[in-house]
């Protein structure tokens, strides 16, 4: 036992070693996306993973795990991904001559530009209205405030049952919904905070608080717990942005915070703190420390021992053509939702059984397909990191970064195929590096602008100067 505890120990030392220089830093002031993906990791997996190492088998998700060295395997393959993850970035660094930890003291060090202001209040309003309302149709198919309920609840009410209807109700489409409500809405309410930070204007405050609030509403309409959690954050991660890092307090007051309203969903939702069900291995600490990790567990045991490798297969249906894969489209989580799932999955109102990326990796490729997903997972993240510091400053850029530094970050945490390909994820890179080149394609196709745009954009920057000389 001695010899797995000094791997466990030597193992974290030397991933926080290899991640601190991949990173730049690992202050949780300065939190950037790859201090962020290690935090997340060590929280969601790691600690998880290196108790269940050393003999902890007392979760439920253990009890369904057939074959013993399906512990171990698991380990070894978490050990791997902590320190072959930050060692790819630092190698990629070294390569390219890349000075990581300046870069990024520089990024933080910049000043925030802002350039046509009414025409962004403008748009951010326009936006934020139909998404609103879009957001308030959604409510009243549903029948009641969501949100409310969580604070009074009925009796005899079915959270799981009223997730699962909640979630099957449809406005013009699913994609319209996802797009307007599960990305618009939020990006949207990001970039208002960012300007108001900047700003600190009243006008600028009070969309702000519109749109988060609406926000808010939508991260926790199906009863969802961490949705809201990381959307609050992403704001904490505006702040660390635009003032070039904050203080540890302001860090530790939020998480003490969010533990606490954690503490008060789980209570509205009918869970007992004070009942025999209240221990170690269930609720918030046992969600957190070990679902994910039984979940990844479970991937080495159903495969290859009980199912074959996926080969592929769960890449999307339009690459599987494209590389000449055969069999049909499926996902291991749904495989060990499907095998090893409770009857809460059987009749879909259990949630999904998300793991660390390379459990999906390794349902698909084998071992050493999973060896290269954690060195392609570390040439993708250190590249966008790097691309982040150099980018401009400006309030949307902010926004931006943070809703894409969050999103990547908790990317890893789950399948290796939503890392490969993800719709929203592309068009917020999009977005980023359209706003990033913005000035210089406007300073080329405005001479062919029609006149009548720019006469308003010159009078809006007419005001703004007028505003900006009478303050």
């Amino acid at each position: 036992m001695i010899w797995k505890e000094l791997i466990v120990v030597l193992g974290l030392l030397i991933s926080l070693i290899l991640f601190k220089k991949a990173s730049a830093t690992l202050n949780i002031g300065k939190i950037n996306l790859l201090s962020y993906t290690m935090y997340l990791f060590l929280l969601q997996t790691y600690i998880g993973a290196a108790m269940v190492y050393l003999g902890d088998h007392n979760h439920y998700t253990m009890k369904y795990i057939t074959v013993d060295s399906s512990f171990d395997l698991m380990f070894y393959s978490v050990l791997l991904s902590a320190i072959l993850f930050p060692l790819t970035i630092i190698v990629l660094y070294q390569c390219f001559h890349i000075d990581i930890k300046q870069r990024y003291k520089s990024y933080l060090k910049k000043s925030v530009e802002v350039k046509h202001e009414r025409l962004a209040f403008y748009a951010i309003s326009g936006i934020g209205f139909i998404c609103c309302v879009l957001l308030l149709i959604y409510i009243i198919k549903i029948g009641y405030f969501p949100l409310l309920r969580l604070v009074r609840t009925p009796a005899g009410f079915e959270f799981g049952v009223e997730r699962q209807r909640i979630s099957q109700i449809v406005i013009v489409n699913s994609y319209v919904k996802n797009l307007l409500l599960g990305l618009f809405l939020p990006l949207l309410s990001y970039v208002a905070f960012a300007y108001a930070v900047v700003l600190k204007k009243f006008w600028w405050w009070a969309l702000t608080a519109v749109l988060v609030g609406s926000a808010i509403v939508s991260a926790t309409i199906n009863f969802e717990k961490s949705p809201v959690l990381f959307y609050l954050f992403v704001l904490l991660l505006i702040l660390m942005y635009e003032r070039g890092g904050i203080s540890r307090r302001v860090v530790f007051g939020f998480g003490a915070a969010m533990a606490l309203f954690i503490v008060f969903i789980y209570g509205r939702m009918g869970y007992s703190f004070t009942s025999g069900d209240s221990n170690f291995y269930n609720g918030p600490i046992g969600r957190t420390l070990f679902t994910q990790v039984g979940t990844l567990t479970m991937h080495f045991d159903l495969f290859p021992t009980i199912f074959p490798f996926l080969h592929g297969r769960s890449l999307s249906p339009t690459a599987m053509h494209l590389l000449g894969i055969d069999g049909s489209y499926v996902r291991s989580a749904k495989l060990v939702m499907d095998f090893y799932g409770s009857e809460k999955v059987y009749d879909g109102t259990g949630g999904v059984m998300n793991a660390f990326y390379i459990g999906e990796a390794y349902a698909n490729f084998g071992f050493w397909g999973m060896v290269l997903s954690i060195v392609y997972m570390g040439l993708v993240m250190g590249v966008l990191f790097y691309a982040f510091t150099r980018l401009r400053k400006t309030p949307y850029q902010l926004a931006l970064t943070a809703m894409l530094t969050s999103r990547l970050a908790l990317a890893t945490q789950g399948g290796f195929v939503d890392f490969i390909y993800n719709f929203q994820t592309y068009l917020l890179l999009f977005f980023l590096v359209a706003g990033h080149f913005a000035p210089w394609i406007w300073e080329r196709l405005s001479p062919r602008a029609p006149a009548g745009l720019i006469k308003l954009l010159d009078r809006l920057e007419g005001k703004e100067k007028k505003a900006a000389g009478k303050s």
